[in-house]
Formats: C-alpha cells, sequence, structure tokens
C-alpha cells in the first residue's frame, strides 16, 4: 500500500542514484589511469637520466662526480680521481666537502643536503687534492640529476698559486 505510493519515486530515485555511481566510477577510472600514465612517464624519465649519467661516467672528457645526500661521493670518472688524487677502490671513503674549501660553492654547505630542487648552479672553485695541492676547476653542479644523486662537473682545472701582492715601493 504504502510502498506502492512510493514505488515510482524509487525508481526514479534509483536511476538518479545509479547515474550519479557511473559519472563516478569514471571519474574514477580516468583518474586511476592518468596517475597510471604519470607514473609510467616518471619512471621512464627517471631511467632516461640514470642512462645519460652512466654515459656522462663513461664518455666524458670533464671530471664528472657523483654525490649521494650525504655529499658522499658515489661514483668518479678517471678525470676526476686524478684530479682529487685518489683512487677507484678509496673514492667511497669521502664526501665532496673533503675536496672543496669551505664556501667553495655557494648553496652547498657542509651541514645537510646540498640542494632541494634540481636546479643547476655554475662558477669557479678551488679543489684540495688528497695530497694537498690545490687546483682552481670550472664547475658546473646539477642537484638531484637523478633523485637523490647530484652531479658534480669540473672543467679546465688548473694549478692554483695565491697572487702575490704587490709591494709598495
Amino acid at each position: 500500500m504504502e510502498i506502492t505510493k512510493f514505488s515510482p519515486q524509487l525508481v526514479v530515485t534509483s536511476k538518479e542514484v545509479m547515474v550519479h555511481l557511473r559519472r563516478a566510477l569514471n571519474t574514477l577510472t580516468e583518474r586511476g589511469k592518468n596517475v597510471l600514465e604519470k607514473t609510467r612517464r616518471l619512471q621512464e624519465a627517471r631511467r632516461t637520466r640514470v642512462n645519460n649519467l652512466r654515459e656522462l661516467l663513461a664518455n666524458s672528457l670533464d671530471a664528472i662526480v657523483v654525490t649521494n645526500g650525504d655529499h658522499r661521493l658515489v661514483s668518479a670518472n678517471p678525470k676526476a680521481l686524478h684530479l682529487f688524487g685518489v683512487s677507484e677502490k678509496n673514492i667511497r671513503q669521502f664526501t665532496i666537502d673533503a675536496f672543496l674549501l669551505e664556501n667553495e660553492i655557494p648553496y652547498f654547505n657542509g651541514n645537510g643536503l646540498p640542494f632541494i630542487s634540481r636546479e643547476e648552479n655554475q662558477g669557479e672553485c678551488k679543489i684540495k687534492r688528497l695530497n694537498g695541492s690545490l687546483r682552481l676547476a670550472d664547475y658546473v653542479c646539477v642537484a638531484n640529476f637523478v633523485p637523490f644523486r647530484h652531479l658534480f662537473i669540473f672543467r679546465n682545472d688548473r694549478e692554483w698559486a695565491p697572487r702575490k701582492r704587490a709591494t709598495a715601493g
């Protein structure tokens, strides 16, 4: 009796609910596809960067160093090993801080992570070799070249000698 009275309204209401549920399901499905696609693109970009880094380490004529978030040297090419005066066997025992004079690279300090986002910094710096001698080099560093890996490129390294002051005479 009362059920038959509300029966047409229940049918209309249930159809409306079904329409809303289908829209919600379609929206969720689309968003899920977008998330999966974005994840796939990010993974592909990371793979490309890792491959580029490997190629750069293998083929560059410049000194290349890769560090982790704690500044620890993760890898270096032969030119960088020579520049720093260390062997490949011992490279992981050092941080980049051991070879850079304090405040040589702006925005890079020995107190934590060197960078927050993927940005490039360049200039000139002094490098203290393991034997204590100093070299001057142009540098480019790229934060998070690969996630949690920072790239340092040192070019045109040359012996550094302090300038002599002119004497008044």
